[in-house]
């Protein structure tokens, strides 16, 4: 059998160096983690052939790049294409919808998408999607709980976009798909070959209302504003809450995939360290993960 890798995305020191970021990525390495999501970091700053060949040093290797925010945009393509070529990745992450961030207040928008709205940002995704199939690369949409939650015409808009996508890839976020009332191991079945990768987020009973946050790795004291209150699920380690991890991965290793990501919006108990061991450990003894 074969089995998955351990990867992971966050965990890192915010507005930290670069060799901050690698003091940690180093420490993950030795855990047993072998990747890391959104590479563009190692591109942002010093030279980034040297910066890959830190990061290989230490096993691991980046997973993906990512869309610009906002609407997808053609013009944006060949930035995408020249990233992912310089990662050595084949997938342009797009980390949420304009549904999702207006929900959590991150960008001031008027009124929640209509479903021609949603139709017009998809198909803008779809486009984008198909130029980028051309230079290998899959465009993964990665979803919270508000695709599963939002209906439009008595479709809940996670299926919808299945249905009117082709090109189109998905990076499943279990967590928020089960916190979205949904089976996470029924999605991975309904997407087939056009899931390409898979978030491990956790969470136990209950929900957070949060009207401001610190992101992991802030100076104390320095909060995100949202912009209106909003309930988050009682995040925790990946793997020790209400997850069917077990199915999950075992599902994940039956469909061929390479990594189980693990992602923790903010720490509940534990510090980021502590659950990233956690996590690790929890993931290795379902037998699925190396």
């Amino acid at each position: 059998m074969n089995k998955l890798k351990a990867g992971l995305i966050g965990f890192l020191p915010m507005g930290g160096s670069l060799d901050d970021i690698f003091a940690r990525l180093e420490s993950y390495a030795k855990i047993g983690y072998k990747g890391v999501e959104m590479g563009d970091m190692f591109l942002r700053t010093g030279d980034a052939s040297e910066n890959l060949k830190r990061l290989r040093d230490l096993g691991m290797e980046p997973l993906s790049t990512s869309l610009p925010m906002g609407m997808p945009d053609l013009n944006a393509v060949p930035e995408i294409v020249e990233k992912a070529h310089k990662l050595g990745v084949h997938r342009a992450a797009c980390m949420g919808s304009s549904m999702r961030t207006h929900v959590i207040g991150m960008k001031v928008q008027e009124h929640f998408p209509t479903y021609d709205e949603s139709m017009k940002e998809l198909e803008a995704l779809e486009t984008v999607a198909r130029e980028l199939a051309k230079e290998g690369i899959d465009v993964s949409f990665h979803n919270h709980e508000t695709e599963f939650i939002t209906f439009y015409k008595g479709e809940a808009w996670f299926d919808l976009m299945v249905k009117n996508s082709e090109y189109l890839k998905f990076e499943l976020d279990a967590g928020w798909a089960m916190y979205g009332h949904r089976d996470p191991v029924k999605v991975m079945d309904m997407l087939g070959d056009r899931l390409c990768a898979l978030h491990i987020k956790d969470y136990m009973e209950g929900n957070v209302p949060r009207k401001s946050r610190a992101l992991p790795g802030m100076e104390e004291g320095k909060l995100y504003q949202f912009n209106t209150p909003i309930n988050f699920p009682n995040l925790c380690a990946p793997g020790a809450g209400k997850l069917p991890t077990y199915d999950i991965l075992e599902k994940a290793v039956s469909m061929g995939l390479d990594y189980a990501i693990i992602e923790q919006d903010f720490q509940k108990i534990l510090t980021q360290e502590e659950s990233v061991l956690l996590a690790y450990l929890l993931m290795k003894e379902t037998g699925f993960v190396e």
